[in-house]
């Protein structure tokens, strides 16, 4: 992957999916996001934050690669009763069973 971009994972609560942010790196500084890359039913999606800021393909696949790991990430079948931080965690559930570090227990 291209050094001069960082990709971050965020459960995105109001869109209701799991979403990489991929944000510009200049030196030390990060940019904030300058694309998003999520998946809905009608497969993966780019969104582009920035005007005139073209992503290079191996990045948009990096992340795509990245999210696949994430079994909620398109937001189907929320479960009922889920606070707002539940939410969260719940997009944030990968196929290994951990979210953000820890074990998933339902």
């Amino acid at each position: 992957m291209d050094d001069h971009y960082k990709i971050q994972i965020c459960g995105n609560v109001s869109a209701g999916r799991t979403e990489a942010e991929i944000c510009f790196r200049q030196g030390r500084s990060l940019e904030g996001p300058v694309a998003l890359v999520f998946e809905t039913i009608a497969g993966w999606q780019t969104e582009y934050l920035v005007s005139k800021v073209v992503v290079p393909e191996s990045v948009i696949e990096s992340a795509r690669e990245r999210l696949s790991h994430y079994i909620n990430r398109i937001g189907l079948d929320q479960p009922s009763g889920l606070t707002v931080a539940g939410v969260s965690l719940w997009l944030m559930i990968k196929d290994d069973g951990t979210a953000m570090g820890k074990r998933w227990e339902q």
